[in-house]
């Protein structure tokens, strides 16, 4: 019917589609030259596009078995060739900050690690991260060293905690060593992690090369200090004082040590920067000076600051047992580690021991470690703060009629006669206590100190003598402002005073009485026995006074620089303000209601232990004490001389003395550390009374 019709009007379109082609369209076979529908009538099998898309329901079905086709095969192309790299830009994207770290055990070439480090969001999907070995790389791209990272496993769109636990070993050291010093510093680092490993996810391997910024805080050492500071003993052929500390410091970083073993540091020390003395010296300015490090390697490489000071090694440190945990090192918790110090004899190592003994707190760099690996040499420069010790060693001093009015004979050791003051036979001075702040023997010899008094003194004095009962001026002196007191030293004759003295090792003197004095007479050593904080060791010696150098000059006004009375060494053997300016010190501070002086004495002193001498430098405020006889300062009384009433006074007291010029005046007070006096109250107002009269009126003529 109706096909069969559309099958002959195909078939004519055809024929004439060729006719219009020119030529025939059967070849010499009669065979048609263009393709012909099938005769019409006869059946034609399907083809496959009309199978698919012949109609709407097969095209329907046609784009389900594409769609099909490509969810088998290209995802999971897609997935393979695309996937990994997805996924590594997703793991890749976090990052990785270091909550804890722990440093132990080293070795020659690595150090055990465990590492609590926090991945800041794991990526869109969960997944697990292999074992694989990572390589850390500092901010250049220098290997630092490779761990074994273990396996992770990480949840979708959560922070991560990895605990690792491995060997850290060491691919370059200097390149550790640099890193390690920058961390100890207290900078914060910027390191990676690199590595090839495996992250399942969707249940599908992918293998992934792991590139992570690494975050590292800085880690300090704060408030460290050395303190309780005890000799043990010396070397003397070595030239080294073993000295044990307790070492106390604070942590706050997330670095920390354990199993480290003992710790070699080199300790440097900054003279100037530790000087008391120093204009603008305080514990701020001694804080920073004094933890500038300039070695002299550093200074001839021009290394070091403009205007450092060159520090000088003073010794080594050992520190037992090094840990560093997050806290406070030498609390109730985590006791105080234990340093044995070697300090080397020099003179720097006796300015450090002579202001640790005068109380000063000094600032210390060490540098180290100095006896462990390549990787780990000197990584650490830090500042030690070294308490003063707790006692002084040198507590008080004394002035009295028989230490510095008549004085101690050296030869004979009795006081001295009125005619045998010369300084060959007569030692005048002071008594000085001292104490022993170790808990060990040791001596000190050659002691010499310059006093000086807190405050400059200028005055007037007259030298009165009474002779068979007349009154006699015998020398008017006039002292210009000084602070300057004596020269007092050690000598032989120390211990004429001390009787029953027992000599260096405190078992007494051999031979007879006379030998036992001689030897007495001849030692210039004073002994401590043990002591400490809260032992004995409490030891009093005689320091003999000498005039020092170029001050008579400077305050004598009438440039009378001899001997004070008559001129004869004999009878004083000092110039007349030395002579008097003690006792002149003392009536001021009666004035002031003190019965004390306070005075500064800078010196040196040799400190023997076990063979050992190393020369000191300790600079002491001292408080002298002073008698009644000083202040009523008379060389004959009670000898013989006033006895008989030949001589009743040869002398001065404080109304002979006059202070002018800076000393005067005392009143009214204000100035300095002495308060004012109350001011006196006012009158009080007249009680309140009837008001007067009114003035009478005035009458006019």
């Amino acid at each position: 019917g109706a096909s069969k019709e559309r099958c002959h009007q195909e078939t004519r379109r055809e024929v004439g589609r060729a006719a219009r082609m020119g030529g025939s369209w059967l070849n010499a076979d009669g065979e048609p030259t263009v393709p012909m529908a099938e005769p019409c009538g006869t059946a034609r099998h399907p083809r496959t596009w009309d199978l698919l898309w012949g109609t709407p329901g097969r095209a329907g079905l046609g784009c389900c078995a594409c769609l099909l086709i490509a969810i088998l095969v290209i995802v999971p192309l897609l997935l393979l060739v695309l996937g990994p790299s997805v996924v590594e830009m997703f793991f890749n994207a976090a990052t990785l900050r270091v909550v804890n770290m722990t440093l132990a055990d080293p070795t020659a070439s690595r150090l055990y690690v465990e590492i609590y480090a926090e991945i800041n969001n794991a990526g869109p999907v969960s997944a697990w991260l292999s074992s694989f070995n990572a390589t850390l790389l500092d901010a250049g791209g220098r290997k630092l060293g490779w761990i074994t990272h273990p396996d992770v496993h990480l949840v979708a769109n959560q922070p991560a905690t990895q605990h690792i636990r491995s060997y850290l070993t060491v691919i370059d050291a200097e390149a550790f060593r640099e890193e390690s010093q920058k961390l100890l510093a207290g900078r914060k680092l910027e390191w990676s992690v690199r590595g090839q490993t495996i992250l399942r996810a969707l249940g599908l391997p992918f293998a992934v090369t792991m590139r992570k910024r690494l975050d590292f805080e800085g880690a300090r050492l704060d408030n460290f200090r050395a303190r309780n500071v005890q000799i043990v003993s010396a070397n003397a052929s070595a030239g080294e004082l073993y000295v044990d500390a307790e070492i106390s410091f604070s942590s706050v970083s997330a670095l920390e040590f354990l199993n480290m073993g003992t710790l070699e540091v080199e300790l440097w020390y900054n003279p100037i920067a530790n000087d008391p003395h120093r204009p603008g010296y305080g514990p701020a300015s001694r804080r920073a000076l004094g933890s500038r490090l300039c070695t002299p390697a550093m200074s001839a490489a021009g290394a070091c600051g403009a205007g450092w000071e060159v520090s000088e090694r003073i010794g080594t440190a050992l520190f037992y047992g090094f840990k560093v945990r997050r806290g406070a090192i030498g609390s109730p918790r985590q006791p105080s580690l234990r340093a044995s110090i070697r300090l080397w004899s020099s003179e720097t190592s006796g300015r450090v021991a002579g202001r640790w003994a005068a109380q000063h707190e000094q600032s210390i760099i060490s540098l180290g470690p100095i006896n462990k690996a390549a990787y780990l040499d000197r990584v650490w420069q830090g500042l030690v703060h070294l308490d003063g010790s707790p006692v002084r060693l040198l507590t008080g001093a004394l002035g009295s009629r028989e230490t510095f009015v008549r004085g101690y004979d050296s030869q004979t050791g009795q006081e001295c006669d009125v005619y045998r003051q010369g300084a060959e036979h007569c030692d005048k001075g002071a008594l000085v206590m001292a104490h022993n702040p170790f808990h060990r023997r040791f001596a000190l010899h050659s002691i010499e100190y310059d006093v000086y008094f807190e405050e400059q003194f200028e005055y007037d004095a007259t030298f009165r003598v009474e002779a068979l009962g007349l009154p006699l001026d015998l020398r008017a002196v006039s002292c210009a402002p000084t602070d300057a007191f004596a020269r007092m030293r050690s000598k032989p004759g120390m211990w004429a005073f001390a009787p029953n003295h027992q000599g260096p090792d405190g078992a007494g003197y051999t031979g007879d009485a006379a030998e036992r004095r001689a030897a007495r007479l001849a030692d210039e050593a004073v002994p401590f026995s043990p002591g400490g904080e809260a032992g004995a060791g409490t030891v009093p010696f005689f320091l003999t006074a000498f005039p020092m150098p170029g001050n008579a000059e400077r305050t004598n006004r009438d440039g009378n620089t001899g001997p004070c009375v008559l001129g004869i060494a004999t009878l004083d053997p000092f110039d007349c303000c030395m002579t008097t300016i003690f006792t002149a010190a003392g009536c001021k501070a009666a004035q002031r209601g003190r019965s004390h002086l306070d005075l500064l004495a800078r010196g040196r002193a040799t400190l023997e232990v076990d063979g050992l001498e190393l020369v000191v430098y300790p600079d002491v405020r001292l408080p002298v004490s002073y008698t009644e006889d000083v202040l009523k300062f008379d060389v004959v009384r009670g000898t013989l001389l006033q006895d008989i009433g030949l001589l009743s006074r040869a002398g001065f007291t404080c109304d002979d003395v006059t202070f002018r010029g800076v000393s005067e005046p005392l009143w009214p007070q204000g100035q300095g550390r002495f308060p004012p006096p109350p001011a006196a109250p006012p009158p009080p107002a007249p009680p309140p009374g009837p008001p007067p009269p009114p003035p009478p009126p005035r009458v006019l003529a």
